[in-house]
């Protein structure tokens, strides 16, 4: 029970800390932005906020997604390496979602390293057809990664040659609520 109840008050302390710069991020991009949190082997939405088209990104408060192929779950997986994700996944393939999902405990340990050393995660319709998505680390001032953030949207708006404008602002955000937290801390 106390687990439970300290990981609840984390999620609202994130959400209240992060909800303004969620939706500023939202605003700027005009596209699906998301807060997430690690949850055993998925990443839980704990906040979002919309675009204002039409058509949007659909990913609700409250659902859980698979850290192995969404950018917030390999936001969320930045630090890990090949013994960890073994652990974590075990040692046969992952699930296949889409016929760019990575499946192997290898290609993700590959993906992190390159995670970390850019500072974010990407999706390349990985567990959804026709989306791309990028997300950032949320890192306190001890270096310990307590979320994600970042965006979601239709491959006919979000073209790759977006990535390096997007990533930016997103990995920004990031910073920014990791800043906000570190003080919200001491």
């Amino acid at each position: 029970m106390w687990t439970l109840s300290h990981q609840y008050d984390w999620s609202n302390m994130l959400v209240r800390v992060a909800h303004q710069e969620l939706k500023s991020l939202a605003n700027q991009i005009n596209e699906t932005a998301h807060l997430a949190i690690r949850e055993g082997k998925n990443a839980l939405f704990i906040d979002s906020a919309h675009a204002n088209h039409v058509i949007a990104v659909a990913g609700q408060t409250g659902e859980l997604v698979p850290l192995y192929c969404t950018a917030h779950g390999k936001a969320l997986l930045a630090d890990a390496d090949e013994r960890s994700l073994k652990v974590q996944f075990g040692s046969a393939p992952l699930k296949k979602f889409t016929k760019t999902t990575i499946t192997s405990i290898q290609s993700l340990a590959k993906d992190c390293i390159s995670i970390k050393k850019r500072g974010f995660a990407t999706d390349e319709s990985e567990f959804r057809e026709d989306m791309r998505c990028v997300a950032a680390p949320i890192r306190v001032q001890n270096d310990l990664i307590v979320g994600s953030i970042g965006i979601s949207a239709p491959l006919s708006r979000f073209g790759k040659d977006l990535y390096p404008e997007y990533a930016a602002k997103v990995c920004k955000v990031a910073n920014d609520i990791g800043q906000l937290l570190s003080n919200a801390e001491q």
